[in-house]
């Protein structure tokens, strides 16, 4: 079963039009090899349901892409 940010991600990232913007396939939502917009709505998610800033969140997201 999934739990609750899990669902939300799917939900989010399983919509036909940012499925088709992003190109995404099933392969790029799950897996070692999945796209960085994955990781990054993820991140959004989980820290926001834990209570952090977006300026807290930050430095993680642009970990995520080694900026």
């Amino acid at each position: 079963m999934l739990n609750k940010r899990t669902k939300i991600i799917k939900d989010i990232l399983f919509e036909p039009e940012i499925q088709k913007k992003y190109k995404l396939t099933e392969d790029d939502l799950s897996g070692m090899h999945r796209k960085k917009i994955v990781d990054v709505l993820e991140t959004i998610i989980n820290e926001n349901d834990n209570g952090r800033t977006a300026r807290q969140i930050y430095p993680t997201i642009k970990n995520i892409h080694k900026i």
